[in-house]
């Protein structure tokens, strides 16, 4: 309820995407697998994100198609989370629409890092996999206050969990939203 807006942020990530047969000739032993990923635009405004998170739902029910999973299997979710009323409510809506009375735990990374614009979606995956290796939930740094229309994110820091399936959102401008899976190998 506190949030006051989002917080620029720079920085990148940088992920290797390899098929199974290239990293099995190199030796090389996989992270994680993409196991899903979708993109979808609702152009509801320009700018805002749709009161019912439209754009944000048809992503991640596209991802976990791809993916073949249900909602059960996930979890953690690294939401897109910018910190503003509009897209915080309207990804909470869309995360109700999909996971309903089994939300695994939430989170932002971007209170730790800002938000990196274009290169976000990339350093929010960096964190799953960080939270995959390590086993732990990576937490929603400078929460204070539950809004009733937003998901009460994971706050307790590095909170030990396994995370095997994670669901990570990169929500941009117009609508234009994506979602991909994780999995650990």
């Amino acid at each position: 309820r506190t949030r006051a807006g989002l917080n620029l942020g720079e920085g990148a990530a940088f992920l290797i995407l390899e098929s199974e047969a290239s990293a099995a000739r190199r030796g090389a032993t996989p992270v994680a697998e993409l196991a899903g990923y979708a993109n979808a635009c609702d152009a509801f405004h320009q700018t805002a994100s749709s009161p019912d998170g439209e754009g944000a739902f048809l992503a991640m029910q596209g991802a976990l198609r791809r993916a073949g999973l249900q909602p059960g299997d996930v979890d953690y979710v690294n939401a897109h989370g910018t910190g503003t009323p509009n897209n915080d409510a309207s990804e909470s809506a869309a995360l109700r629409r999909i996971f309903g009375e089994k939300m695994p735990p939430v989170s932002s990374t971007k209170g730790f890092t800002g938000h990196a614009t274009s290169a976000s979606g990339s350093i929010e995956a960096a964190f799953c996999l960080l939270a995959m290796q390590h086993s732990f939930l990576p937490a929603n740094a400078g929460w204070r206050e539950a809004d009733p229309d937003c998901i009460v994110p994971c706050t307790a820091l590095g909170k030990p969990a396994p995370v095997n399936v994670a669901l990570c959102n990169a929500f941009g401008f117009g609508g234009n939203d994506s979602s991909f899976i994780l999995t650990k190998r």
